[in-house]
């Protein structure tokens, strides 16, 4: 990735201050507390040097010593004290920021709008739920935090060393703000790199991701080797990115230590000159000396504060860059927050004037003008050629988009005006490739419907054709399935799916294609079942091979976006010309 790529990235996207506080809230109590705890930390250490000079002039001078031996003692004490419990307790809020801010940040990528998925990868959200966040750890212990109690320290002994000798601490200061500036620079340029590393990271996540979801496809393509090359270039962006880090904290690394013994020669020099020219008493000397290491201690802090703001800063960059994607339903304007009752005259389902287009710079509608009605309790499907906007006409009823144009009615009110979780309640959506979640036959059954028996899930099962295949395992409903149900076939996670929806009982039944990858066997069970649930439930089925929608009570047919007929088998097949041939197509008796 060039310098000019960095840069780009990095322009739409620098968070606010606010950003990192409003992350904090929850915990703003014990991160004020552990940013007391520093203050205190910094009052007990500037106490010491103090304590020491009065102990070195008692020596020279014969007085007592005892008293500020103890109380020397006592500052370490209490300084070790104070230091153990803020490290502790500011541990411990920086691990619950990092819990809030993750579990947040998976409530909002559980709920961004569908059309979100389609251009981000999934991987790339995984990866900003889990290394982002852990970014923002060090953005707390080793950033805000101690700062605070670093500008106490800080001015503290800025003020003791002005008091001891003014030129030794005007030479002093200059030096430690010129290289703060010149620090600062520099992490500039580490915002930028993070930024780019955490960008480059998730982009290899979500490629890993796909090559190991379609192994098989990889595999059987024999695209092993091209995969494998295109993950290692990824990997190399991300090392090359790391490695221009690494050279920028290269530069940062050993400023504070350079800063520390530059400082101290220069001081052990000029000061030893005016110890000798009688203007500075030693005792008064190494006061200040031990000052100036004092104040190297918040120095450091600084150029770790700066170094780690700059690196949690580009990975809250991306965190931000989520959270500024409103929620699926975050501009809902709902005025019935209950599934509509549809009686026996009223059609379960009405699509008026339905216009949708996805996205894009060269898109063209999906669909348009499309109208038809769905009574309650019917059977209606949907065909027609690839592309004519079968799948979406589904994903527009379940409200994964909205249209552009017309109106979809369930029960005679528009869903538009229902909350999405309670139309989906009222919805059973099996989708075109059956998915399974990892876990158990059992986990993916109570997906939809949590509170079912193992006897309705084995009845659900059979109803699909698939308990004879669940009842050989010897853990039954508790087998495991692997990620996406990899141990399944692509038919048995389709039976599995449409099980887990007829377990839901919901009133209108929306399967896109739930044969394409059953067996004739299994294709008649299903149709079995179909005919089972039929009086319970309206159902709305695209398919692609009629011979499974023949007796339905109506079928649509789709060209290109729009409605070009409806009616049955038989009225299709006399007044559609496009209907007689996709029949003709699949041998299915027209003239």
């Amino acid at each position: 990735m060039s310098d000019k790529d960095i840069d780009d990235l990095r322009v739409t996207t620098r968070p606010r201050m606010s950003a990192l506080w409003n992350l904090t809230r929850g915990h703003r109590r014990p991160l004020l507390a552990a940013m007391l705890l520093s203050v205190v930390s910094a009052g007990l250490s500037l106490a010491q040097p103090v304590v020491v000079g009065r102990l070195i002039s008692a020596v020279g001078d014969g007085g007592a010593v005892a008293m500020s031996v103890w109380l020397l003692l006592a500052l370490l004490v209490a300084s070790a004290l104070v230091g153990g419990l803020q490290y502790f307790l500011l541990q411990r809020t920086a691990e619950g920021v990092v819990y809030s801010a993750r579990t947040a940040l998976i409530g909002r990528v559980l709920r961004l709008p569908m059309l979100d998925y389609r251009s981000r990868s999934v991987g790339d959200l995984v990866s900003r739920v889990g290394s982002d966040t852990t970014a923002l750890r060090a953005a707390l212990t080793g950033g805000l935090v101690e700062l605070v109690g670093a500008v106490v320290l800080a001015v503290g002994a800025v003020t003791a060393m002005l008091l001891l000798d003014s030129w030794l601490t005007a030479g002093t200061v200059l030096v430690v703000l010129a290289v703060v500036v010149m620090t600062v620079q520099f992490a500039r340029r580490l915002e930028k790199l993070t930024f780019a590393a955490q960008t480059q990271l998730g982009a290899l996540t979500g490629a890993l991701e796909q090559a190991l979801t379609g192994i098989g496809v990889v595999r059987a393509a024999n695209a092993t080797d091209r995969i494998g090359t295109d993950l290692h270039r990824r990997a190399r962006g991300v090392y090359e990115v790391g490695l221009g880090t690494a050279k920028v904290g290269a530069v940062i690394e050993p400023v504070g230590q350079v800063v520390t013994h530059a400082v101290l020669l220069l001081i052990l020099g000029a000061g030893g000159y005016r110890v000798a020219a009688g203007q500075l008493s030693i005792a008064e000397l190494i006061t200040f000396v031990l000052f100036l290491l004092l104040l190297m201690t918040p120095v450091n802090v600084v150029f770790g504060a700066i170094r780690s703001l700059a690196a949690a800063w580009g990975a809250l960059a991306r965190i931000t860059d989520i959270d500024r994607i409103p929620a699926e339903d975050a501009h809902d304007i709902t005025t019935c927050d209950y599934l509509p009752a549809v009686s026996d005259s009223q059609p379960m389902l009405r699509v008026h004037r339905l216009r949708f287009t996805y996205p894009g710079p060269r898109a063209r509608p999906v669909l348009e003008e499309v109208s038809f009605t769905v009574p309650r309790g019917s059977r209606t499907a949907i065909v027609g050629p690839s592309g004519a906007g079968k799948s979406t006409l589904l994903a527009l009823i379940e409200r994964f988009y909205d249209p552009d144009d017309g109106r979809i009615e369930f029960g005679g009110v528009d869903i538009a005006a229902l909350p999405r979780r309670v139309l989906r309640a009222g919805i059973g959506y099996v989708e075109q490739h059956g998915h399974a979640v990892a876990g158990s036959i059992r986990d993916n059954l109570h997906l939809a419907a949590p509170e079912v028996t193992d006897r309705q899930c084995r009845e659900a099962l059979d109803a699909v054709g698939l308990w004879d295949r669940i009842d050989r395992e010897p853990d039954g409903l508790d087998t495991p399935i692997g990620d996406n149900g990899i141990r399944l076939s692509g038919g048995e996670r389709q039976r599995l799916a449409i099980a887990r929806v007829l377990l839901a009982e919901p009133p209108l039944l929306l399967l896109d294609e739930p044969t394409s990858s059953l067996d004739s066997r299994n294709e008649e069970l299903f149709q079995r079942a179909l005919e089972t649930v039929g009086g319970r439930h309206t159902v709305v089925i695209v398919a692609h091979r009629l011979a499974t929608v023949l007796d339905a009570d109506q079928i649509v047919v789709l060209d290109d976006g729009r409605v070009h007929a409806v009616g049955t088998h038989s009225e299709l097949l006399e007044h559609s010309e496009l209907y007689r041939e996709l029949a003709r197509r699949q041998l299915i008796g027209a003239p």
